[in-house]
Order: structure tokens, then sequence, then C-alpha cells
């Protein structure tokens, strides 16, 4: 016979109480037999009570023996360690002391044109905009020995596919004649990850270490990553399947077919938490960096090239936006931008910097949050989220 009895104390006095029906106590319905299902009580959910009586039914007619299937071998739930073979080989073969966790990764982000299209998909569907791709830039990190490293910065864009010695930029990396300025960006990438790679790897061969090579972008997962499906698209690499849905990618891995380095694109807001690219430098970055100030809705894929070329500062008035109501700057962040401008000589360069100034700044909060894992033994950029260290 089991009876079902609550203690309660009071650290002095003890008392013995015998409880009749636990289920009412706690409000929580356990299946008798296999106690495998579980749910609320509830006096408002009926469906919910019917489906556990309708299970209870079943395992009461059942003939079938509940029994517990173990893994031959105990098996401990420490992610950091068997979802990473280097680690896993490290611990095995007593050889943590050589540990050292990924500083080499690259980060990059997207600039486009918006034009208005107000074009009726369906009768509840309107596509208001469309996006198309201005620029792309990187920032690439190689790190050395003493935890220090050095930033190559990089940018793309439509100006590049305008200028006389494109084909020739293609034909160094085998690219087709028809490929855009992020197919090219692309195929400096493996080649810059290359070198990242080297930067990283162990000295002892034997040390298992993956020929791969994280790219970061912010926010990407919803919105850059969609940017590059056609440039993912391509003769010289392949992509995989990629982790999340399509309009939250979460992970994708592309490899080069010829010298088999994979690229993995991850959103770097995954390892931080919601919030925005601003407010991720000034909580974990560099105090002394600022995001830089562009006016999006000035730019269409109609006035791009007469827009940028000019050599004058953009008013004030041109950072007003109809998304937001009013303006997209505060008269602060407008001064800031006129000095930043004064090291240009046309808006094409301040476009650049301000696409690149987006990347680099993601640098020092990345190397912060590496530098915290890494006191725990954690290669945080082994993974894709924090959630899954």
């Amino acid at each position: 016979m089991t009876l079902d009895l609550l203690l309660i104390s009071n650290g002095t006095e003890q008392h013995v109480l015998y409880v009749s029906n636990v289920e009412k106590l706690t409000g929580v319905l356990i299946c008798p037999y296999y106690h495998d299902y579980v749910t609320i009580l509830s006096n408002t959910n009926k469906r919910a009570n019917e489906y556990f009586n309708t299970h209870v039914e079943k395992c009461k007619s059942s003939t079938h023996e509940p029994s517990i299937l173990l893994h031959d071998i105990p098996m401990p739930i420490y992610p950091a360690i068997l979802n990473h073979p280097t680690v896993e080989y490290l611990i095995a073969n007593g050889l943590m002391d050589q540990f050292k966790v990924q500083r080499g990764f690259i980060t990059y982000d997207f600039e486009t044109l918006s034009d208005q299209v107000m074009k009726n998909i369906t009768d509840q569907t309107t596509l208001l905009s469309q996006l198309s791709k201005l620029s792309i830039a990187s920032t690439e990190v190689y790190p050395n020995n003493d935890k220090s490293y050095e930033l190559v910065k990089r940018c793309y864009t439509l100006f590049d596919e305008l200028s006389d010695n494109y084909q020739d930029q293609l034909e160094v990396y085998e690219l087709p004649s028809n490929s855009s300025f992020v197919h090219l960006w692309l195929a400096q990438t493996f080649e810059s990850a290359e070198q990242i790679y080297e930067c990283m790897r162990y000295s002892d061969e034997n040390i298992p270490f993956d020929k791969c090579v994280k790219v970061l972008g912010w926010n990407s997962s919803r919105f850059d990553i969609a940017l590059l499906w056609d440039a993912f698209d391509c003769e010289l690499w392949t992509m995989s399947a990629p982790i999340g849905g399509l309009n939250n990618t979460k992970s994708i891995t592309v490899t080069h077919k010829k010298s088999h380095m994979k690229l993995q694109f991850i959103d770097a807001e995954n390892l931080f938490g919601p919030m925005t690219l601003k407010a991720c430098v000034k909580d974990y970055g560099d105090k002394t960096e600022h995001k830089a100030v562009f006016p999006y809705e000035l730019i269409n894929s109609k006035n791009w090239n007469e827009v940028l070329m000019k050599t004058e500062q953009f008013e004030y008035e041109d950072f007003k936006s109809q998304l937001k109501g009013g303006y997209s700057i505060t008269k602060d962040e407008y001064d800031q931008y006129l000095i930043d401008f004064k090291r240009f000589t046309n808006r094409l360069e301040y476009l650049k910097y301000y696409n690149i100034n987006d990347t680099e700044i993601m640098v020092k909060p990345l190397m912060n949050l590496i530098d915290t894992f890494e006191q725990f033994n954690i290669d945080v950029l082994h993974y894709i989220s924090i959630a899954s260290c």
C-alpha cells in the first residue's frame, strides 16, 4: 500500500499531512499507468481533460509492459564537449592545455536600394517596395597567438560592375562572366577564409579542426541571407541544407568545390539576444565606436549612380523617413555625420565607409563574448547560438 504524504516544517516543528488527491493539490494530471503523459488540471479547458481521460483509458486497456532502454555507455549531457570534436579529442588525450577558441571570423553587411512598387499580389496582399543590392562589406579578423588580431576591410558595390576591369576580376576567381559583385565578394571571402583558417588551426595535425570559418551578420537570418541566395547558386561552390526556415535561416554552410573551404553563415544577434546593433555596441563593445548614419530612402534603383557620385554632403532634410514619420536621425547624429563626411571625396566613398563601419563595430562585442566563454573552455563560435553551447 502506498500513501501520499506532505511534510511541512518551519525549522523547529514538523507536520505530516495525508494527501488524498495529489492531482488537485498540484493542479497537474499524470497518467497513473505509465507516467508518460502530463497535463494541467483545468476547469475551463475541457478538451485537455478529455484528451487526458482518453489517454488513461488506452493505457488501462493496453497490455504493453513499460521498459527503459539505457545506453551501453553512460552519456553525460555536456554539449560543449560532445558537440565539439576538437574539445572531445583534447579531453580524451589529456591535451586541454593546448585548447584555443576560434578568434578568426568574418563579419558582413548589405546596403540596399528600395523601390516603391505598390503592386497588388492578391486581394489581401500588396507589395509595397522591393529591395535590390547596392553594396556588401566585410571585416576579416586574423588572430595572432597573443590574442591580438588584424583587420582587413572590404567593400564591393554596384559601381564595381561598371568598372573596365570587372571581367578581369571575375576571371581571377574563374567566375562566370554574368556574375554579380556579390559573387565576386563571396569568391574573395573564400580566399580570405583560407588564410584565417591557417591562423587558427593547430600545429598538431592529429587534432581535429574543421576547415570552416564563421561569417556573421547582424539580424542576417531575416535579411542579409535572403540577399545571398542567388550568389550561393554557383558552379564553384555548393550549399548545404539551411538550419531554420527560409524566413529565418539560423545557419547555412557553403563549401568551395576545389579548396573544400567552408563558410558558415550565422546570425550574430543569436549570440547576444534580441537587440539592435547600436545597443550591442554600447553594451558589449568599444564605447568610442559609433554606428554611422545614411539616408536610405533618398536612393533608389533609378538615381543611385547620380546621387552617390555627388561631392556635397547630404542635407539634414535628406534623412527624412516616411517609414518613421519624421527624421531618421537626431541633430547630434547629423553633426557627427558632418564630421565623418569630411574625410571623403564623395558620397560613394562615404557609403563604403558606412557599410564597412557596420561590420567593423561588430568585432569588439564578438571578441568580448569569445573571451568571456573562453574562461569556461567553451568555443562560442563553434555554435550558432548561445542556447546551443
